[in-house]
């Protein structure tokens, strides 16, 4: 049985809400945005608890709202 290897290429989580990066091999970074995307559901921010989805001090959320994302 032929064994699949990562060579290190990495891709968005599909979660289109999400930016963590993932590696070739994976499709979501968390099972909460495995479940969200399957529900189809429409958020403003990702929610999976890693570092690049935190909501520190309101500055993403404060961005998207300056561009008038969901407005």
């Amino acid at each position: 049985m032929a064994e699949i290897i990562d060579v290190g290429g990495q891709h968005k989580c599909a979660f289109a809400q999400c930016e963590c990066q993932v590696s070739t091999l994976e499709t979501y970074c968390s099972d909460y945005c495995s479940d969200a995307d399957d529900q189809q559901e429409v958020e403003f921010q990702c929610d999976c608890k890693h570092a690049p989805c935190s909501m520190t001090n309101g500055e993403r959320l404060r961005s998207m709202l300056d561009q008038g994302a969901g407005l």
